[in-house]
C-alpha cells in the first residue's frame, strides 16, 4: 500500500468490528488472545500491531518507535467479534473444541467468548470436501447469499455501534480454481452469482459482500477469491484495501 507523501491518516476512533469467516481454531485463538490480554491474564507477545516497532531513519538516528505509537491503529478494547460459521457453537464452545489454548484459561474467558455466537454461513462442500455442517444459508441463488451477507454486515454494524468493520477469511482452504471469464468484470460476475455459476466459490461471495458493504477483506487462505478482474474492480470503485494470501503452509503473505 503507498500513501501519499503528507497524505493524512485518520485516527482509528470508535468500535472496529473484527468478522470472522470461520469460528474454528485460528479465530477463537485470536479471539480468546484478545481477551485475554483486555483482562489482563495475558502479555501480547508475538503480536506486530502491539509489540512491534519500526526503525525511523538511519540506525545511529535510534528512532524505533512502537508501530502502534506511529500507526494510528484501533485499541484492543474497541474491538468487537462476528463471525459465521457451518456450525453453531459459540467461540467458547468452539476453543475448547479445537484444544490449541489451556481450559483453564478458556473457562476463565468463557463469559466474552460466549457471546460470540456465529452468524448461518455460506457454504457448499462441492468447495471444501471433507467439511459438512447444519448452520448453513439457504437461498434461490449466489446472489442472494451475497444480499443476505451484506444485511447481517449492516445489521452487526448498527447492533454493536461500530465506526467501521473489516472481514477475515479464517476458513478452510478452498479447492484449487483457475480464473474464468465470468469472473472478467463485475457485469459477469454478478450474472454468474444470479445462475449458481461453479466458477462463483462462496468465499468470492463474501469478498463480493464485503465490498459492496464498504467493508476491507483479508484474505488468510491461498484461496482465488479477490485475485480476480471483477473483485479487484469493485474494490478500487469502492475505495476499499484487499489483502493476504495466506496465514499458513510456510508463507504469511498479509
Amino acid at each position: 500500500m503507498s500513501v501519499k507523501k503528507g497524505a493524512e491518516i485518520a485516527p482509528a476512533k470508535g468500535k472496529l468490528g473484527v468478522l470472522l469467516v470461520g469460528l474454528g481454531a485460528v479465530s477463537t485463538t485470536f479471539i480468546a488472545g484478545v481477551e485475554a490480554i483486555k483482562e489482563g491474564l495475558a502479555e501480547p507477545i508475538g503480536s506486530l500491531t502491539q509489540m512491534g516497532a519500526i526503525r525511523l531513519g538511519k540506525r545511529t538516528d535510534n528512532r524505533v518507535p512502537r508501530i502502534k505509537k506511529f500507526v494510528p491503529l484501533a485499541g484492543l478494547n474497541d474491538l468487537v467479534f462476528g463471525a459465521w460459521d457451518i456450525f453453531p457453537d459459540s467461540a467458547y464452545e468452539a476453543a475448547m473444541h479445537a484444544g490449541v489454548l489451556e481450559k483453564d484459561l478458556l473457562t476463565k474467558l468463557k463469559k466474552p467468548l460466549q457471546k460470540v455466537k456465529p452468524m448461518k454461513a455460506v457454504f457448499d462442500q462441492t468447495y471444501v470436501k471433507r467439511l459438512s455442517g447444519t448452520n448453513v444459508k439457504q437461498g434461490k441463488n449466489k446472489f442472494e447469499l451475497a444480499k443476505q451477507l451484506i444485511d447481517e454486515i449492516a445489521e452487526f454494524k448498527r447492533k454493536n455501534k461500530c465506526d467501521r468493520l473489516v472481514m477475515i477469511w479464517a476458513a478452510s482452504t478452498e479447492i484449487f480454481m483457475k480464473p474464468h471469464t465470468v469472473h472478467r468484470n463485475l457485469q459477469t460476475f454478478e450474472q454468474a452469482m444470479r445462475e449458481n455459476h461453479k466458477a462463483i466459490a462462496p468465499s468470492m461471495i463474501y469478498a463480493y459482500a464485503a465490498l459492496q458493504a464498504g467493508v476491507p477483506f483479508a484474505n488468510g487462505a491461498p484461496n482465488l477469491t479477490v485475485d480476480i478482474p471483477a473483485l479487484m474492480d469493485l474494490a478500487n470503485k469502492k475505495g476499499v484495501a484487499v489483502c493476504g494470501k495466506d496465514f499458513k503452509t510456510g508463507q504469511t503473505l498479509m
